[in-house]
């Protein structure tokens, strides 16, 4: 959890990724089901082992709620650091 946080930070895309999984947490686990199923066709583009963790992230509403809390810190951290 903690490699995924600092993976979308290092990507820029904290605030859409707080708005997106907050936005689709009810539907969470279908989305992990979802990258289950087509992982065939997500190895050509991104890590097994990433989408395997990202999988396994969105079936767990605890550990979504956990990143979501660890994003929002992350995001705290990088405004204190640009503010000063």
């Amino acid at each position: 959890m903690e490699r995924m946080a600092h993976l979308i930070a290092r990507w820029g895309l904290i605030t859409p990724a707080i708005t997106f999984l907050g936005a689709n947490k009810p539907l969470s686990f279908v989305g992990s089901q979802a990258l289950l199923m087509f992982q065939p066709i997500t190895d050509l583009f991104v890590a097994r082992e990433l989408s395997m963790d990202l999988a396994t992230l969105l079936a767990d509403r605890e550990r979504l709620d956990m990143l979501l809390t660890r994003l929002e810190t992350v995001e705290a951290e990088h405004k204190d650091c640009k503010g000063k």
